[in-house]
């Protein structure tokens, strides 16, 4: 059985076995890979990291991910309603999709 401490040495790149599984349950996420998801939160989980551990690491994939849609509700906005018109030209805001409110994730929509 591995312990925590064996866990936690360095890999060849420095990082630690916990930081790679964060970084792979973000990449999951941005990738839209359920099993690889469940793959490395289990990891995580065996590690004995938290879940709130776990959750700033989804939601820093999530904010990630957000940037493309904002910029394209960005371009949709000003080339079909126009830079005046403000707030959102249809649809919902990268944090909404994330489960948070309009305006929330700082994207450039004007939901908030």
């Amino acid at each position: 059985m591995t312990t925590q401490a064996q866990t936690e040495t360095s890999t060849d790149s420095g990082l630690s076995e916990t930081t790679l599984n964060l970084i792979a349950l973000g990449a999951a996420i941005g990738s839209n890979a359920e099993r690889a998801f469940r793959a490395h939160q289990s990891r995580l989980e065996e590690l004995g990291v938290s879940k709130d551990d776990m959750i700033e690491a989804v939601n820093m994939a999530l904010r990630v991910k957000g940037d493309p849609h904002s910029r394209i509700m960005a371009l949709a906005q000003t080339t079909l309603v126009g830079e005046s018109a403000g707030g959102c030209c249809g649809g919902a805001c990268a944090c909404e999709e994330a489960g948070g409110q309009k305006g929330d994730c700082g994207d450039d929509c004007d939901c908030g």
